[in-house]
């Protein structure tokens, strides 16, 4: 119980406090000993071999990988995807009801701590720009992902409570971590939670008379409405071009320098585009004056990065790119510059707000072919392209659990992708990852591992099951879930203890019928 609870807890406490309750889950196993009846209760078990064929056909691609340690590697990391099922099928006791229950607070009080701390470290203690920063303990998209889980939970004990104060306190908590969602930006959870929102609604118009269905559906159109509302306004704001004049092609500077137009129809900040009216040599001269420890050159190129945050910063207050812009500025104004900002409104905006903003910046940059490095969204295009590329070319076994990353490094290459090297990333689809690695085989048996399982057991699962379920699998379309510790963890851990309950019940009615 120890090693169940502290997993439950430690999950969401980084790299080690997910590490230690495994191996006192282990160490339990092998000082339990038993190993017979242990085997024995495997050995005709369908379910355990159908979760645990995951992590044995990733053994079975080290034997083709080039690459012997990433292949170690990635199957170390796979490893509680065996591990997990393998202590909780072969507990005895059986978990019961009210250890599943514990277990779930245990996450629930994990996500708490976890989520104070993000909101303390980021309001409190520093003040964060950057949206990715807010998570402290791993990936804002596993935040997310976890985060999904623990609303999910809350609202099952809540419908389940029979204390006032319990089902109370349920609603506060489920009520708040929506809030994190939303005040950290955390975007992917927020689609989750929009999608598991969406489609528990639709189930529970389903079940109700007309005059409920009706109310329903406007609360559903009222919801989607509400969010393409917001979308659009970020979007009108930013790419809507604004008349003014310095929207304008001008001839020259007030100080009578020719300006140049980079691009007369492109990027644009609050609707003021970014690369008309410049006057290069005015704002690196200026600039220097200001901030020469921040100065840039041109040639030889020296922190042009800071030339791109400046034309982008000066177009988001509608100035022109020359050294009235460059004078128009103040000293907070100077601070947002130095630390990379590039709008000037973007530090009174929330983080769901900034993400927003980034991804519609994405969608103009994409759609009007410039740049795609750097953006996630539109660069997934571009992993699952190498993916498919390589996918045609090993289509039975794949090219073995440890060769994926250095394979598609040489696909990238191959089908000319924009993207630079520091963007050859792995599909962020989990699907297609296991396929790369161990082909249309692989494939199967993971989704043999997903299927079956549920099939045989879906009407004994707790409810709560279905939206891990829904979750679980949109984060396999949009991410390499299974890649890292923490997202593999969390799939093993929910995964096994939702269908080892499933299986125990089904046991006991079996049991009882006979």
């Amino acid at each position: 119980m120890f090693g169940l609870f502290g997993l439950g807890f430690g999950m969401m406490m980084g790299a080690v406090p997910t590490s230690v309750p495994q191996l006192v889950l282990f160490g339990n196993w092998i000082l339990e000993v038993d190993f017979r009846r242990k085997w024995a209760q495997l050995k005709t078990n369908k379910i355990f071999w159908a979760l645990s064929s995951v992590f044995f056909v990733h053994l079975l691609g080290l034997l083709y990988s080039q690459d012997l340690q990433a292949a170690v590697d990635d199957a170390r990391t796979k490893l509680p995807l065996m591990l997990l099922p393998l202590f909780f099928f072969t507990a005895k006791p059986a978990i019961t009801q009210k250890e599943f229950y514990n277990a779930l607070y245990f996450f629930i009080a994990g996500c708490l701590v976890n989520t104070l701390w993000c909101l303390f470290y980021s309001f409190v203690l520093h003040h964060n720009e950057v949206v990715r920063d807010a998570s402290r303990f791993m990936s804002h998209i596993r935040l997310g992902l976890y985060l999904n889980i623990a609303i999910a939970t809350c609202v099952y004990f809540a419908v389940k409570a029979e204390n006032f104060y319990k089902r109370a306190g349920m609603i506060l908590l489920s009520v708040y971590f929506v809030f994190v969602l939303y005040i950290l930006g955390l975007a992917s959870g927020l689609a989750n939670f929009a999608i598991l929102f969406l489609l528990v609604l639709c189930v529970i118009i389903y079940r109700q008379r007309t005059g409920i269905k009706v109310a329903g559906l406007i609360i559903l159109v009222g919801f989607i409405a509400l969010l393409v509302n917001y979308v659009a306004g970020i979007k009108e704001s930013q790419l809507n071009v604004k008349t003014t004049k310095n929207s304008e092609l001008l001839q020259r500077s007030p100080s009578g320098r020719p300006y140049l137009h980079f691009e007369t129809k492109g990027q644009k900040e609050n609707g003021h585009y970014v690369q008309i009216n410049v006057q290069p040599e005015e704002l690196q001269r200026e600039w220097k004056k200001l901030l020469p420890a921040d100065s840039f050159n041109y040639s030889p190129p020296h922190n042009l990065e800071r030339y791109v945050v400046l034309l982008r910063y000066l177009s988001s207050k509608g100035l022109n790119k020359d050294s009235a812009g460059i004078a128009s500025l103040n000293e907070e104004d100077k601070e947002n510059i130095r630390k990379g900002i590039s709008n000037y409104e973007y530090p009174s905006w929330s983080y769901l707000h900034k993400r927003t903003y980034e991804l519609v910046n994405e969608y103009d940059e994409f759609v009007n072919s410039r740049g795609i490095n750097g953006h996630s969204l539109t660069m997934r295009l571009y992993f699952w392209k190498a993916a498919v590329y390589l996918i045609k070319k090993n289509i039975l076994f794949g090219v073995g659990t440890g060769d994926v990353q250095a394979e598609l490094n040489k696909a990238y290459i191959e089908t000319h992708s924009p993207l630079k090297e520091e963007w050859y990333k792995r599909p962020h689809n989990q699907f297609l990852t296991i396929t790369v690695a161990l082909g249309v085989t692989g494939l199967l048996v993971f989704l043999w591992s997903i299927i079956y399982p549920g099939f045989v057991l879906r009407n004994f699962f707790p409810k709560l099951f279905w939206p891990f379920f829904i979750i679980s699998i949109v984060s396999f379309f949009l991410e390499d879930t299974l890649e890292t510790q923490a997202g593999c963890t969390f799939y093993a851990f929910f995964i096994a203890l939702f269908i080892v309950i499933a299986f125990n019940r089904k046991s006991e009615v079996i049991n009882a019928s006979s």
